[in-house]
């Protein structure tokens, strides 16, 4: 399994549009969509008459946003591909899946799906909810929604269960670590020698070694969601935390939607400056939360040391993201990044130096 988690494969120019018929980055889309709405072509709109705007990009796709013209409620987000199928971190049928499981109280849920090109729009997409609010940023955390974020992703986890057999047994922290160091040796070798990276790698060997055993006879869980970043968790106006962008969702281990939120290491806009106190009551919280849902128990001791496993594989993970991106023309950003990423991952292996 390659952790390779929230940012996936950088895209280059090159990748973005070969294999796609529609540019899913076309401001004239807009006009596309309404008159697809109009002519009851366009696959889970939510009304003929809508009015179609832009919410954002990601690695993958391009969301716009479709209003009732009315302004009625009920208005639903279209993601369009950013690039072709082949080049996709993740199969969009693997993700419409993991939605149609999510109850619609808990985030994006499930609306309609074109999986291939041979429809009107001339590009597969998904047809998602649209949960309203605003994404999180790192300005936003306070210590207060540790129990919200505590409950948002055990109720998660519960509702796509369904009460199912857990899945294969989990691979060790230094598995995980061997497979993201091999993808990027072989992808972006020039990531790890980088005088940012090298220096980290043995002591990160070494803290995430101490781990392994906080993994031994566990077993995945049938779905998480992979990638709970800040801009992944929407605060809603009625002030609720929900998810967003199930892309990395699949089977595996419920402390990895524990650790990507924040911690010790942060950098970049992904990540809350969560305090270790914080972190406890988040894991306690989750552990106390889960069981009195009916779900399988976990050990909140065996639970933390994963959770910070994963906070090591996916910082780390990132931080070659960011290297492997340093050069293109938002290039100072990521250098920066980089830099924020590198200095939180050495204070916190620094303690398994020689």
């Amino acid at each position: 399994m390659i952790v390779n988690p929230q940012r996936g494969e950088p895209v280059t120019a090159s990748d973005e549009a070969p294999g796609l018929r529609r540019d899913a980055d076309d401001p004239g889309l807009a006009v596309v969509l309404e008159d697809m709405a109009r002519q009851g072509s366009l696959t889970g709109a939510p009304a003929p008459a809508i009015t179609a705007s832009r919410l954002g990009a990601g690695e993958s796709y391009t969301a716009w946003l479709l209003r009732p013209a009315d302004q009625g409620a009920g208005a639903h987000v279209l993601r369009l591909p950013r690039r072709p199928a082949a080049q996709m971190p993740r199969p969009m049928a693997e993700e419409y899946a993991a939605l149609q499981r999510v109850p619609a109280d808990l985030g994006s849920s499930a609306v309609a799906m074109e999986p291939s090109a041979d429809n009107p729009l001339a590009s597969p997409y998904i047809v998602t909810t649209y949960v309203p609010g605003r994404p999180l940023s790192r300005g936003d955390w306070y210590p207060g929604l540790v129990p919200a974020l505590a409950e948002l992703i055990a109720r998660f986890h519960r509702a796509v269960d369904e009460d199912a057999p857990p899945q294969g047994p989990l691979p060790t922290a230094t598995h995980e670590a061997e497979a993201l160091l091999s993808w990027w040796g072989e992808s972006h070798p020039g990531t790890l020698a980088d005088p940012r990276a090298r220096p980290l790698l043995e002591p990160w060997r070494r803290a995430l070694a101490a781990c392994d055993e906080a993994f031994e006879g566990q077993r995945a869980h049938r779905l998480i969601h992979g990638d709970v970043v800040l801009p992944n968790l929407v605060l809603g106006p009625d002030g609720r935390l929900r998810l967003i962008d199930l892309e990395w969702s699949g089977p595996g281990d419920r402390a990895k939607d524990l650790a990507l939120v924040g911690g010790a290491i942060t950098g970049g806009p992904w990540y809350a400056p969560i305090d270790g106190e914080q972190v406890r009551a988040l894991v306690e919280d989750y552990a106390r939360l889960s069981a009195t849902l009916g779900a399988m128990p976990e050990d909140a001791g065996r639970l933390a040391r994963r959770r910070e496993a994963w906070e090591l594989l996916d910082r780390l993970d990132n931080l070659l993201y960011c290297l492997s991106r340093a050069t293109e023309e938002e290039g100072r950003r990521y250098a920066r990044w980089a830099d924020e990423l590198a200095a939180g991952l050495a204070r916190v292996v620094s303690s398994c130096a020689p």
